[in-house]
């Protein structure tokens, strides 16, 4: 019997820490299990955390990084300490983002006689500095290292391109998402789930998904919000945690605040577990953010059948099309709300959603993006 894979996936936030790119790769790991790639979690223990741990059937391990000017160093130190003593427990160490601190898995890879990958998560951003100065010189050797990178959209693949990574290094693979688990429910099964979360059973529900943070653009959202409201037949509901940059939660209060005046209008409610019944009991969802790689709010959104609102961001037009769902322009707030004007129609929704769905299931599901990574690893192990 052909042995199985091994892999180490390194993430710079783990849960409890609220991470959209920890929760894909969860997600991911799951559905490489039932295809022989065995998968333990290596993460930065952000909260005094047991060292050694188990969640959702796999093993994790915490390290510590420094704190100031060495916190890489330090990182890098335990990193290196941790993994050349479990380097028979892995083939491959797969880092979920492309930063300085990420890519030093290329060189700790080499040391040890084993093979690397680094996702580029989001656009402008893991890759920002790329060769300037002396940390982005050494960001841009780690990357030398990398055995493969790992691009989620078209925009991150022309940002690799334009650094000088080559073709053969460069993978094209979106994230994924769990179709069983998002999926569209009965017009009946709406209103319990409404019911059940406290929110109007009548009226068009728009929703937002995400951290509520100056990136993700919600204070915009809510702005728009406040002064087209009186002329839609709706509700917004926001699900998301509070922002980790917003420390005083001042941000957060603010927006809270526009509850009381938009009484019935409006719900802000903070991020939880089961996350896919707000999608469920929507009909709407928007996505307003500045800077994204492949939002996986989105893929979740058009799984359940919802037809997406989306700022024209990295990854948006890799999905989105106008027949599946439209794209607009922050900086023309006039395009949301003629997108809003033109969904305000039950037949439109239901056809949009319908194509929303099948475009996940064609392109974007969770196991046809767990066997792309399968035929990566092999590739690189030249099996």
């Amino acid at each position: 019997m052909e042995k199985p894979i091994k892999v180490c996936m390194f993430t710079y936030y783990f849960p409890p820490q609220y991470s959209g790119a920890a929760l894909q790769a969860i997600s991911l790991a799951k559905k490489l299990r039932n295809r022989r790639v065995e998968v333990f979690f290596l993460t930065v223990n952000h909260d005094d955390l047991p060292e050694t741990d188990e969640v959702e059937g796999f093993k994790v391990h915490r390290i510590k990084e420094g704190k100031g000017k060495w916190v890489e160093f330090l990182l890098w130190k335990n990193m290196w300490n941790l993994l050349r003593h479990q380097k028979s427990e892995f083939d491959i160490v797969h880092s979920h983002g492309a930063y300085l601190r990420n890519s030093f898995v290329g060189p700790l890879s080499k040391l040890i006689g084993k093979k690397s990958l680094v996702k580029v998560s989001l656009s402008n951003n893991d890759l920002q500095g790329l060769g300037n100065g002396k940390s982005g010189r050494l960001h841009k050797w780690f990357l030398t290292m990398i055995d493969r990178c790992v691009s989620i959209s078209k925009d991150i693949t022309s940002e690799l391109r334009s650094y000088g990574l080559t073709q053969e290094k460069i993978r094209e693979i979106p994230n994924g998402v769990d179709t069983e688990r998002f999926c569209p429910v009965s017009a009946e099964e709406k209103i319990i789930l409404r019911r059940k979360a406290g929110l109007p059973e009548k009226g068009l529900m728009l929703l937002y998904v995400g951290g509520i943070s100056k990136r993700k653009n919600v204070k915009w959202l809510i702005e728009r919000w406040d002064k087209f409201n009186r002329n839609y037949p709706g509700f917004l509901v926001i699900v998301g945690p509070i922002s980790r940059e917003d420390k005083d939660k001042s941000m957060y209060n603010s927006l809270k605040a526009y509850e009381d005046k938009l009484r019935g209008k409006l719900f802000i409610i903070q991020f939880i577990d089961k996350i896919e019944d707000f999608y469920k009991m929507a009909d709407t969802f928007i996505l307003p953010s500045t800077n994204e790689g492949m939002p996986n709010v989105v893929l979740e959104a058009m799984a359940c059948g919802l037809p997406c609102l989306v700022n024209k961001v990295s990854g948006a037009e890799d999905i989105i099309n106008g027949d599946n769902g439209l794209l607009f322009d922050v900086q023309k707030p006039e395009t949301l709300l003629g997108a809003l004007i033109k969904l305000n129609d039950a037949s439109l929704i239901s056809e949009i959603g319908v194509k929303a769905r099948k475009t996940i299931i064609n392109g974007f599901s969770l196991e046809s993006v767990a066997e792309k990574y399968v035929n990566l690893y092999e590739e690189m192990l030249k099996r």
